[in-house]
């Protein structure tokens, strides 16, 4: 069911994507930047938690359509989590993460940009942290045992400023993303729901092939 929203960045790169090949470039990098987690409570209308802090570091590769027009992929190590005030303790989730953005830019040197497009993790670790007289342990510890799906499903979404056209772009996103997966695999009477995070990120690219 969710094989349109994945394939949707791609088949309209491919309708619009422009006759003359000289337009188009390859480029590949990293990126690294910091993440603010969270999560929705699907049945707490007071949804008391803070965010959890994090990071994320990976390996870009980037389309040029055209002088507007980009296809972002990324592969990158994620973490997530949230704290909880009431209950003294939080998630810590880190992830494998693929997002395919669609990039919408102005043809200037400096540009901002509008980004948008899914993503698919699949879970690396995940830990219950700050639980009095626990401290941190793992999600499957029997103490705790939190079921959920290490496979997620998400959206990003946001702004981004690129400085330099051509060779060694620098993209500096601000995104949002919100996951469609549900992540308990059971229903709780206070549920686990969607994930959600905020990142700041720095990008730095070269082409592939010369210019």
């Amino acid at each position: 069911m969710r094989s349109p929203i994945v394939l949707f960045p791609i088949v309209l790169v491919l309708q619009v994507c422009p006759t003359a090949t000289e337009s188009q470039s390859l480029s590949v990098g990293g990126s690294v930047g910091v993440v603010a987690g969270a999560v929705w409570f699907e049945d707490d209308e007071s949804n008391e938690w803070r965010p959890k802090p994090g990071f994320r570091v990976g390996g870009v590769a980037a389309y040029e359509v055209s002088s507007i027009l980009s296809l972002h992929a990324e592969l990158a190590y994620v973490q997530k989590g949230w704290t909880e005030h009431n209950a003294g303790g939080g998630r810590r989730l880190t992830y494998l993460e693929v997002p395919v953005l669609l990039a919408l830019r102005a043809p200037w040197t400096t540009a901002p940009e509008l980004l948008a497009g899914p993503s698919v993790s699949l879970e690396l670790g995940c830990s219950v942290t700050g639980v009095p007289d626990m401290g941190s342990v793992s999600c499957d510890d029997a103490r705790v045992a939190w079921h959920r799906r290490k496979a997620q499903v998400g959206m990003w979404f946001g702004l981004g400023l690129r400085r330099g056209r051509g060779r060694r772009p620098l993209d500096v996103q601000l995104l949002f993303n919100l996951g469609l997966t549900d992540v308990n695999r059971e229903t709780l009477p206070r549920g686990y729901t969607k994930l959600l995070a905020l990142s700041l990120s720095v990008a730095y690219t070269i082409p592939l092939g010369g210019s």
